[in-house]
């Protein structure tokens, strides 16, 4: 966001805001290591050590951020309804940022609630997993976006059979 601003001027201030925001959204929820907000000089990237992390009230202020954005498009006169959708996040996104705010804010409390938890790094309750196992079954059911159960089970059992098969390098 700063380089932006720097070769882009005022006229950018609002993406390079918004680019910063994302930023400090991502740094909070995926906290990899111990050390790596000390060597990248990242705060936000620092492990979570106590139950009312500042961090928390920061993606709150995100989800404030967007629905206020959403808010102040949705008030814009001179546009069409369609024309405010293509102003701002889909619908799906702002719901799915909205309950991973909302489910991760609760869960820091609870775990440091728990006896012997003293550090949380937050990128270990990631789900690009079952978002790679869905992305899979999506791409098997092929232009079918109603699925019977029977096609599910049988993908996920050639899903099953093919990650388990060993190829060798030839």
């Amino acid at each position: 966001s700063k380089a932006l601003l720097l070769t882009g001027g005022s006229e950018t201030f609002e993406m390079a805001y918004f680019i910063a925001k994302v930023d400090t959204f991502f740094d909070c929820l995926n906290v990899t290591s111990i050390n790596k907000g000390i060597h990248q000089r990242k705060p936000n990237q620092l492990p979570y050590r106590k139950a009312d992390d500042k961090r928390l009230e920061i993606l709150r202020e995100f989800v404030q951020y967007l629905n206020h954005w959403k808010q102040d498009v949705n008030k814009r006169p001179g546009y069409s309804a369609k024309q405010k959708l293509l102003m701002q996040l889909p619908r799906e996104t702002l719901d799915g940022v909205n309950i991973t705010v909302s489910s991760f804010c609760e869960l820091i409390p609870y775990l440091f609630s728990l006896p012997g938890v003293t550090c949380f790094l937050s990128a270990r309750i990631n789900q690009d997993p079952l978002e790679k196992f869905f992305g899979i079954q999506r791409q098997s059911g092929r232009a079918n976006e109603n699925p019977r159960v029977a096609d599910f089970i049988k993908s996920t059992e050639n899903y099953r059979i093919i990650s388990s098969i060993w190829i060798d390098d030839i």
